[in-house]
């Protein structure tokens, strides 16, 4: 909008544009770069600004012309503007000019002055004073052409830019900033490391003066009013107000008045209530109030609210400041208000809690031991994981064995924060002694304390032992009615059951938990987004990936919303693996990576081996090998060190990545850390997985006797399991061994496999076995077939973000299209080779290195070189340039 009327301008039209928007939202930097926009047209540029204090037309045009009358103004900027350029006159926060002043602009509006000029008028719509509006208004219909350009709020795309990048948070602070560009400077400057500390600090100082100047505009009064809101809270009514400032509602509500004509505060749709114009508008007013004096409009309104029998949570916030120490009545105000928020405002419970504590009088120590008990709870689910562990060792050493509830809930809560850390015989020895004292003969106890090491089996690996122990929690869930409890163990033995290979009790558990949990309301779930976590999982690996999304992006909003960033961390992973397993990679890596930010962020050690693994996944999908060998060996070392679940689910990443690489031999050798030939380290379902991907790391190696007995493995692996999507991977492995014995002979068990993967969602395998039929197809002479196959293979690896096998698909196109039909008068020039060694010849002709072949066939540095030299001999050619010469003359035959 800005080039065309500068250019419109340029053409020697006198121009007009109005720029509005709310305080922040960018109008004086938009002027500067108007501005710059002039300067280089060679346009001189004059700039003005009214202030605070509504100076005359001296104060906004004085230093533009030296005079005050319209006349004077019109000559001096006729005198100004070089013959056959113009002249750009930047006016900003005319909001704040005098009405002689804007008299002045009138008449310049309604009788522009005999040279090109181009007006921009910046201000505040909110606070304009009605002889601007009627200004404004009176210009739209005038001599001067005028523009409107209103500053709405940034979108996501726009905050990334303005912050100089994507975020994990940016979502977040756009929403709480309102795409308020300054607010969204300092929400985001709150939250950066030192590097941008001093930057954020000079946005900061610059907002308080600003906000200052703005309270300046108005009467000691309103001043007085403002600030006794600020202690009241964001919102707040005119009685409140009232009794903080030690007015009364009618001298307030008339200071209110004020503050809204300057748009300090908004009115609001509650009755008589009001709000500042943004959160950060009220702290900066907060803090400016004298310390003592907040101290007292904090106890008018804590007693005020009291009077009214309000809510703990409305008094928790004027207690924590009025209350003296030893007060119990204000620490059971604050313990209970820290209840009620825990899961809206984590971070608020976590200070009334602290506050509590400092406020209870020392001849309390079981009431201590409780209320330290709550934070350190709510410190481990929020992800200050090491805080917690410090404050429950001293916890367990304060609270009584009696009742026993409590203390198995710490005791349990402690595990799981050790094992969180990465102590996972920390974990384990905590609840297997507490399982040996007599207070666990209490079966609330007890099915606490065994639920939670049912937990810590699963993790390492110890299916059996969970499965037992969980179907003890779910009889106790049951006998107490407890919805949540019961969800959460039978997700634990849904997934177990995977583990296990106990299918059929696996999906009845994983029905019953999904039933449950869609049963929950929010506030239930966020107590146990475990159960989604396990419920995750189960859905994907038993072929319903979509309907674990379903439950992931409920409970991920869940975990947002209440700050549970260590179930945050493992949701994410979760989300990962279900959204690759259905071939959303983009989706998949953005959940991966911001799950490895959240465990990192917290210290969560053995959720950021999962978050890494799947990192590692991804991207060996997405054809990133360098990234994936990157995260897969991060994860052997740091995430999941120790082993257990995650760390097969690691080892097995790291594998993939290492084919993809092309060094099958580091392939084969994971196979001892999964436990050997049998896998004994790894659960029934992934079973298949590892044969099949051992099958092509055989392969790749030329071991076809190897492949042979990967592929019967994973069939049998396979069999029992009876899911579509496990029998499709063990088609797969049996379609590349056939490919590798006899090209021709492969296509049954491809199609078995398309069929098979397609039907869970598999979008990815599925394109593979599309791949392999293809090859079988074309064996066969069948090259039509084979062509369709491939190109809907492409489409799908292309949809899905597969950037290598997209390409593969791509390759097998050109090395089709480069041997002629089987049916033709005359052998091809390439009939000669092999299958292998055709798509060796049809890469080389697309300029790859023997390294890039090796990567995207999977094989070998050593083997790619062993077809190229069978295919200089079978076709006489003495170079890799006369090879794909021959390639291309007949894909042209």
């Amino acid at each position: 909008m800005l080039r065309g009327v500068l250019r419109r301008f340029c053409d020697g039209r006198v121009q007009a544009v109005e720029i509005t928007g709310d305080p922040g939202m960018g109008k004086t930097r938009l002027l500067a770069e108007l501005e710059r926009m002039a300067g280089a047209l060679g346009r001189p540029v004059l700039r003005g600004a009214a202030t605070t204090s509504r100076g005359g037309p001296g104060d906004l045009f004085g230093a533009l012309t030296g005079g005050c009358s319209a006349e004077a103004v019109r000559e001096a900027l006729e005198a100004a503007a070089p013959p056959g350029t113009g002249l750009v006159v930047l006016l900003d926060n005319l909001h704040w000019a005098d009405d002689a002043c804007l008299a002045v602009l009138d008449d310049l509006l309604r009788r522009p002055p005999d040279t090109p000029v181009l007006f921009a008028l910046a201000h505040r719509h909110r606070q304009s004073p009605p002889p601007l509006r009627s200004l404004v208004v009176n210009a739209y219909s005038g001599p001067v052409r005028m523009e409107r350009l209103a500053l709405g709020p940034l979108g996501r795309g726009a905050a990334a830019e303005l912050l100089g990048g994507e975020r994990a948070d940016l979502s977040a602070l756009t929403l709480q900033a309102g795409g308020n560009p300054l607010y969204l400077r300092l929400l985001a400057g709150a939250r950066t490391g030192e590097h941008a500390r001093a930057a954020s600090e000079e946005v900061a100082a610059r907002f308080e003066a600003q906000v200052g100047a703005e309270l300046d505009r108005v009467s000691a009064t309103a001043r007085q009013v403002a600030r006794a809101a600020a202690v009241v809270g964001e919102s707040f009514t005119s009685e409140l107000v009232a009794r903080a400032a030690g007015l009364g509602e009618l001298p307030a509500l008339a200071a209110i008045d004020e503050l809204v004509a300057e748009d300090l505060v908004r009115p609001v749709a509650a009755p008589r209530a009001f709000a500042f114009r943004h959160p950060l508008l009220r702290d900066v007013v907060y803090r400016g109030a004298r310390p003592g004096w907040r101290v007292a409009a904090h106890t008018a309104v804590a007693e005020a609210l009291t009077r009214r029998q309000a809510d703990p949570a409305a008094r928790a916030r004027h207690v924590e400041h009025a209350a003296r120490p030893g007060d119990r009545e204000a620490v059971r105000v604050l313990a209970e208000a820290a209840h009620l928020m825990r899961l809206r405002q984590p971070e608020s419970a976590l200070r009334w809690l602290r506050t509590a504590l400092r406020l209870l009088p020392a001849d309390a120590p079981v009431q201590r031991a409780r209320l330290q008990f709550r934070l350190a709870r709510l410190l481990g689910a929020v992800g200050r994981l090491r805080e917690s562990r410090a404050l429950l060792h001293t916890v367990l050493e304060a609270l009584p064995r009696v009742p026993a509830g409590i203390h198995a809930d710490a005791v349990a809560t402690c595990a799981l924060v050790e094992r969180s850390l990465g102590r996972r015989a920390e974990s384990r020895s905590l609840l297997v002694h507490a399982l040996q004292e007599p207070a666990a003969q209490d079966p609330a106890a007890r099915g606490v304390l065994e639920f939670a090491l049912a937990g810590d089996d699963l993790a390492e690996g110890r299916a059996g032992d969970c499965a037992a122990r969980a179907e003890r929690a779910l009889q106790e869930a049951e006998r107490r009615g407890d919805h949540a409890l019961a969800a959460a163990a039978h997700g634990l033995l849904s997934l177990t059951g995977v583990h296990t290979g106990a299918i059929g009790p696996a999906q009845a558990h994983c029905a019953s938990a999904a039933a449950l949990v869609d049963g929950l309301l929010d506030g239930q779930l966020a107590e146990r987004l475990d159960t989604v976590v396990w419920l995750g999982w189960s859905e994907t690996m038993l072929g319903r990936p979509w309907a674990a999304l379903r439950h992931l992006n409920r409970a991920l909003s869940v975990a947002r919303g209440s700050g549970r960033e260590v179930a945050l961390a493992h949701l994410l992973v979760a989300q990962s693996f279900a959204a690759r397993s259905s071939g959303r990679l983009e989706e998949a890596a953005a959940a991966a990576a911001e799950a490895v930010e959240t465990a990192v962020r917290c210290g969560a050690q053995e959720a950021l081996g999962g978050a890494l693994a799947m990192v590692c996944r991804t991207a060996v999908a997405t054809g990133d090998v360098d990234g994936a060998l990157r995260a897969g060996t991060q994860a052997r070392q740091d995430g999941a060190a120790g082993g257990g679940w995650f760390g097969a689910v690691a080892a097995r990443a790291l594998a993939e990545a290492r084919l993809a690489a092309g060094d099958a031999g580091a392939c084969r050798a994971a196979l001892e850390e999964a436990g050997g030939p049998r896998l004994a380290g790894v659960d029934a379902w992934s079973k298949v997985d590892w044969y099949e991907l051992l099958c092509r790391a055989a392969l790749a190696e030329g071991r076809l006797d190897a492949a042979r007995r990967w592929a019967g493995r994973a069939v049998a692996a396979a069999r029992p399991l009876g899911l579509p999507g496990r029998t499709g991977l063990a088609e797969l492995a049996l379609a590349q061994v056939r490919a590798a014995e006899r090209p021709e002979s492969g296509y049954a068990n491809a199609a078995a496999a398309y069929d098979g993967l397609a039907a869970v969602g598999q979008v990815i395998d599925a394109g593979r076995a599309r791949l392999a039929a293809a090859g079988a197809l074309a064996a066969r002479g069948e090259r039509r077939r084979a062509v369709t196959e491939l190109a809907a293979a492409q489409r799908t690896f292309a949809t899905c973000g597969a950037r290598t096998l997209a390409r593969s698909a791509s390759t097998e196109r050109r090395r089709i299209a480069a041997r002629p039909p089987q049916d033709a008068g005359r052998p091809g020039v390439l009939a000669p080779l092999t299958r292998r060694e055709g798509e060796v010849a049809a890469l080389v002709s697309e300029g790859l290195t023997n390294r890039q072949i090796a990567q995207r066939l999977q094989v070998t540095e050593k083997t790619v070189q062993m077809h190229l030299s069978n295919a200089f001999t079978k076709l006489g050619v003495p170079s890799r340039a006369a090879l794909a010469s021959a390639v291309v003359r007949a894909a042209l035959a």
